[in-house]
């Protein structure tokens, strides 16, 4: 399943090069740059999430503007305590969250200096998983498991200085938040609790290839 998403992806953002001029290469860059980020990341609902991540990109400059092909990335997330139940109260932590994806990526780079900034655009595949809850004090809690698989999109904007990158995305999964029911012993009913699948990430980190090979300024 994730080798034929993988290769669908491949293929999507092949597609993008004809849409550059007909010899579809950079004329003073070197065609192949892989761009290698670690990034923290902040995701808001019922229960705000806080993690990290780090994401790999290798593109082909089609031209001296437009970069085009995959990123993958895989990222973890830890929950702020949850309250559940009424009178005797338990407080719940979330263990953990885990979020990969597999985009194809292009993005689009301004002027021809060393600096140059830059917007981007991914489209991929998204795996979550919730972890495992623990109750702090008022008994036991049960969570039902939740899991999701699905498609979204990644806009971005950052800057290039050299060999050094900075970029802040937004990465905007499709369908509904993430729902986890949680159940204190002795309450009537489940506790439902938002956790956001939509996320922020502020990214730093470098360049490999994709260099100038003229003089320009």
């Amino acid at each position: 399943m994730t080798r034929r998403i993988a290769l669908a992806l491949a293929g999507f953002a092949l597609a993008l090069a004809p849409a550059a001029p007909a010899h579809a290469q950079a004329q003073n860059y070197q065609p192949v740059r892989v761009d290698l980020t670690a990034y923290a990341a902040y995701a808001s609902a019922d229960a705000t999430s806080w993690g990290g991540g780090a994401a790999l990109e290798a593109k082909y400059n089609a031209t001296d503007h437009l970069a085009v092909g995959l990123r993958f990335e895989g990222a973890g997330f830890v929950t702020q305590s949850v309250t559940v139940g009424s009178g005797d109260t338990t407080s719940v932590e979330q263990g953990a969250r885990a979020v990969s994806a597999y985009s194809a990526k292009a993005d689009w780079y301004f002027g021809s200096s060393s600096t140059r900034p830059f917007v981007g655009l991914g489209l991929g595949y998204y795996r979550i998983g919730a972890g495992t809850q623990s109750a702090s004090s008022g008994g036991t809690v049960v969570q039902t498991a939740v899991a999701f698989r699905g498609f979204g999109i990644s806009p971005q904007v950052g800057v290039n200085f050299g060999g050094f990158r900075l970029a802040a995305t937004y990465h905007l999964v499709g369908g509904d938040d993430m729902v986890v029911a949680m159940q204190a012993v002795g309450a009537p009913a489940p506790t439902e609790v938002t956790l956001a699948k939509n996320f922020f990430a502020f990214e730093i980190g470098g360049t490999i290839g994709g260099r100038r090979t003229s003089g320009l300024p």
